[in-house]
Parts: structure tokens; C-alpha cells; sequence
């Protein structure tokens, strides 16, 4: 598909061009040139930026910019004005665009074809053996919630007391921790560890730790542990979604639920912009979730809540459910009884909401809270009440919300990141391997080896810091955080 878009835009071009100037050559040169431009911008920004540091990049990119249109500019003057004949510069133009398109897609093509991340799966290769009664086996549903803050994050730099839905909570028997904390700081780290039960520390030797590369990471849930594991004892496996490129569409689900482009690839497009000039719009948007998706965003978390219960009518095999709901993290798109609100922001590299005032975004992001947690509780009833047999019901956030107000220490900022709502529902209330600091490494350990009898044991809990730009820098704070 990217492929016929492309040729089908420079197609286009030639010909839009060719109408307006009434010279074959010119317009073949002109779009050639343009082309060139286009694809060329991603590998011109990623030269430049190695060789600074991450405060850099708005900078580099408005120059950039402005020296791109700079040479459209001339360059069209150029070409347009000039009586010269042009056959062999066009055909050298022609080759330079034909060549960075080449060179767009042996980069894209790569994406699938990395043996040296296929040998890092190894280990990972062979899915664990259950042990259960596989006629008599729970259904499993896991919620992820993007950066849900725990009760005292959200005492302490919200003003909220969320303490009547962790009653809700306790009250239909789960098994809420009191001081659970992520792994990793970043969304794609976070989930590739916990679905493949194992640290990623070695992550940082195989790509490098300045790498910006995920797609390791989406390779590691694409083809995860835990769902392979469950899939070879029967499982079903269905995930939802997400709207964030590392959850959008997991190869290994027997079904994606919740997308309007569910034949669409969406990291080669990802791929498309780190190469093209379309790279530049990380000015303003870090994820495909700007502004002008605000009401895609809203109906597909409110998707995500209304199939999630819908799933299991009518299937007679176990299901496994992955549901990754990207709230209450920004953008804010719900008030507290989920009425639309229309809060003005961009995701830039600093992932601030640049219009946002300190105490609107409190406020932002308290209402959003109380909404999707209302929707949990709802979720959850049916969930218990609509199925043959109790089900496992895992609820966990990714990671915490970043809290950067104005006198927010290192420290702080490390706590609240770190620090995750982490909820177990387990039919037989057995919960001896569950812990208040359990971390989500554990999470499925302890699920395979309480409820399917496996002997995988529990890692020791250790918490690694990195941030989005950095993501492979791992700075281990175990020590500051976790009081044991």
C-alpha cells in the first residue's frame, strides 16, 4: 500500500506539473527534484541529529525546513526559467530520486529481515507447557491502562482519592497491590517485558543505548511469550486497537478488534515518515493522536469497553484478551462523565501539553480518570457476571504519568513514573505468589505458575529508567524507590 501511494503521488506530481507548464522535461525534472527532497529529508535529519543532543531537534528541524524550502524555491525558479535543454539533467535528477526511493524502501524492507533480532527470540522460542485442565481453563483478560496513577500519586499531585474504586476492587475479590511499580519508563519497554517475563537490559548491547529503534520491541510483543504460551494450549488469542504504534496490531492475535485500517501497516508507514520529510512533524505530534483525531480517539477507547465484553459469545474455546487503552494518558478527550471536552495541545519531543496550564492539565487528567475509571467498573461486572466460569482478570498501567510541575524533584519524577496501578483477579483467590511491590516481570509468572502449574519462579524486582529519546539508556533506581 505505501508503495502504490507513492507512485501514485509522483504520478500525479508529473502530470499536475506537466499541465501547468506545458514542458515535458520540466515537469519531469521538477517532480523528480521534489521527490528527492521528500525522501530525503529523514536521512539529511538523522546524520545532523547524531551529532546532538535531544533539546536540538526543534532547532534542527525549523532549519531544516527552511532551507528545504529554500531550495524549492530556487530550484523551481531554476528549472522553470531556464531556456538550457535539460535531458541529461533531468536524467540525473531522475536517478538521485529513483535511488532515494530505493533506499526508503530497503530501509522499510529491513524492518522484517533483521537476523539479529530473529536470535534474540531464541531463548524465548518454545511457549511454556500449561499445566491446567485445558477443558476447564479461565478465561484471561489483560487491561492496560496508559499511565493510570496509583492512590497516592493521585493524592498527592491530583487532588483525587481514587480509594472507592480500589474498594470496588477489593470488594469483587482482586488482589490490589499497595506499592507496584513498572519495570521500564516507556510504553513499548514496559509491555515487551512484562509479555515476555524477562528483563530487556540487553537490549542496550544489541542495538546500543542511544538507539531510537523500537522496532525490536514490536518484533519482542508481536510474537510475545505470553500469548504464544497460551495460544499452543488452545487460547484465542484477541487484542484490540490501541491507537500507539507499539499496540495497533499485534501479528500474533487471531484477531484485532477495533480498527478501521485493519489491513493497514501501520509501522512501514511509521517507517515512511522517519525516512521523508514527514519526519519533521514531530514538532507537533509524537504519536498518531493529535488534535484532529480527538473524536477516533474517543470511539475507539469507548470500542475497546463495549467489545470487551462481546468477545466470548458465542466462542467455546478459552480466550486470551490484550486491551492496551491509551487513557488516561493525553490527549484528554473525556470529562468526568464522559462528555467531550476540547483541551488545545501537541505532542512535541518534550511530550508536554504546550497550552495547557499546570492546573488545567491536573484537572485534564483527574476528569479522564474518573471517567475511564467508572468505564473499568462497568467493564469489569460484566466481565464477572457474563461468564460461564470466573475468569483471570489482570488490570495494570504501563507506566505512571510523568509528573513534571515546576518544583518536581529528579526524584519525584521518578516515583511517579514509575509508579502503576497492579490488580489481580484470580477465580480461586489464590494469591500467595502475589505481593504489594510485585512488579509486572511477575505478573504472568505468577499467573502460569498459581493457576496452570508451572514452576517458572518469580525474578527478583528491579525498576530501570530510560526516557523516550534515550530509550535503550537504562538507569537502574531499584534502590530509590522500592523500600524493601
Amino acid at each position: 500500500l505505501p508503495t502504490l501511494i507513492i507512485l501514485s503521488v509522483a504520478i500525479a506530481l508529473w502530470y499536475g506539473l506537466k499541465i501547468i507548464l506545458k514542458n515535458t522535461i520540466k515537469s519531469a525534472l521538477l517532480s523528480s527534484f521534489y521527490t528527492f527532497l521528500f525522501f530525503s529529508y529523514g536521512h539529511v535529519f538523522t546524520i545532523i541529529e547524531s551529532n546532538f543532543i535531544q533539546e536540538s531537534l526543534i532547532p534542527i528541524h525549523a532549519i531544516l525546513l527552511i532551507s528545504y524550502t529554500a531550495c524549492v524555491v530556487l530550484g523551481t525558479y531554476c528549472i522553470v526559467k531556464t531556456n538550457q535543454k535539460l535531458n541529461d539533467t533531468t536524467q540525473i535528477v531522475n536517478v538521485m530520486s529513483i535511488a532515494a526511493i530505493v533506499f526508503v524502501f530497503f530501509n522499510i524492507g529491513i524492518y522484517d529481515f533483521e537476523n539479529s533480532y530473529d536470535n534474540l527470540q531464541e531463548e524465548n522460542s518454545n511457549p511454556i507447557v500449561l499445566g491446567n485442565d485445558l477443558r476447564n481453563t479461565p478465561d484471561i483478560y489483560y487491561i492496560i491502562m496508559d499511565e493510570y496513577a496509583p492512590l497516592r500519586t493521585l493524592e498527592r499531585y491530583y487532588d483525587y482519592d481514587n480509594s472507592d474504586f480500589v474498594k470496588f476492587l477489593e470488594e469483587k475479590g482482586f488482589y490490589v497491590t499497595k506499592n507496584s511499580h513498572s519495570n521500564y519508563a516507556q510504553t513499548s519497554t514496559s509491555l515487551a517485558s512484562t509479555l515476555n517475563m524477562k528483563y530487556l537490559n540487553y537490549l542496550s548491547d544489541t542495538v546500543g543505548n542511544e538507539s531510537k529503534d523500537h522496532r525490536i520491541l514490536y518484533q519482542m510483543l508481536d510474537n510475545n511469550l505470553v500469548m504464544k504460551s497460551f495460544k499452543s494450549a488452545g487460547y484465542q488469542i484477541y487484542s484490540f486497537d490501541s491507537g500507539a504504534w507499539s499496540t495497533r496490531s499485534l501479528n500474533i492475535a487471531d484477531e484485532n478488534l477495533c480498527s478501521k485500517n485493519q489491513n493497514v501497516d501501520f509501522r512501514t508507514f511509521y517507517q515512511l515518515k522517519q525516512t521523508s520529510i514527514l519526519r519533521s512533524f514531530d514538532m507537533f505530534i509524537k504519536e498518531p493522536t493529535s488534535r484532529i483525531f480527538h473524536q477516533e480517539h474517543r470511539d475507539r477507547i469507548l470500542c475497546q469497553f463495549d467489545e470487551i465484553t462481546k468477545i466470548k459469545q458465542g466462542i467455546e474455546e478459552p480466550i486470551f484478551v490484550f486491551m492496551h487503552v491509551v487513557s488516561p494518558h493525553d490527549p484528554f478527550v473525556f470529562g468526568p462523565n464522559g462528555e467531550e471536552v476540547d483541551y488545545e495541545y501537541t505532542f512535541g519531543p518534550t511530550a508536554e501539553p504546550v497550552s495547557l496550564t499546570s492546573s488545567e492539565g491536573i484537572k485534564a487528567y483527574r476528569d479522564q480518570v474518573i471517567y475511564v475509571s467508572k468505564l473499568l467498573q462497568q467493564t469489569i461486572d460484566k466481565l464477572i457476571e457474563n461468564s460461564d466460569s470466573p475468569p483471570i482478570i489482570i488490570l495494570q498501567s504501563d507506566t505512571g504519568p510523568s509528573i513534571d510541575f515546576a518544583d518536581t524533584t529528579k526524584e519525584a519524577h521518578y516515583i511517579g513514573r514509575m509508579s502503576i496501578i497492579n490488580a489481580y483477579y484470580f477465580p480461586d483467590e489464590k494469591y500467595d505468589l502475589l505481593y504489594h511491590d510485585i512488579t509486572p516481570v511477575n505478573s504472568f509468572r505468577a499467573v502460569f505458575d498459581s493457576q496452570f502449574q508451572t514452576n517458572n519462579g518469580l525474578l527478583k524486582d528491579k525498576l530501570f529508567f530510560s526516557t523516550y529519546e534515550k530509550l535503550y539508556t537504562f538507569i537502574e533506581i531499584t534502590d530509590s524507590i522500592i523500600v524493601r
